[in-house]
């Protein structure tokens, strides 16, 4: 991606397998949102990933995903230690429609 694209970052931790993360892809694809996928080898948990997604996303959303598989949508206007959301992969694709809609101002589907 060159620097003048807007996305939300989705930092997940290296043991978490690629399929995983999927579902959370296609929920911002369905919203039309882009996204730029990384892992991290240090060890933190979803909250801290989610907070640094954010903090380099250009659209100040971002989400983590721990090895667990806990999933969490950050703000980078939000303390560190409260996310905006958060789940775990069985809903992935709902979070990531989620993390799209609070980008776009529209309600949050459940």
């Amino acid at each position: 991606m060159n620097k003048g694209e807007i996305y939300i970052a989705i930092l997940c931790n290296n043991a978490v397998a690629p399929d995983q993360i999927q579902e959370v892809c296609a929920g911002l694809e369905e919203e039309g949102v882009a996204f730029l996928l990384q892992k991290r080898n240090n060890v933190k948990n979803v909250i801290q990933l989610g907070s640094e997604a954010a903090s380099i996303s250009p659209l100040q959303v971002g989400i983590g995903v721990d090895k667990n598989g806990d999933l969490c949508v950050h703000h980078q206007k939000l303390k560190q230690a409260e996310p905006y959301l958060q789940d775990n992969l069985q809903n992935a694709r709902q979070l990531g429609k989620n993390a799209a809609r609070l980008v776009k101002g529209l309600p949050l589907s459940f």
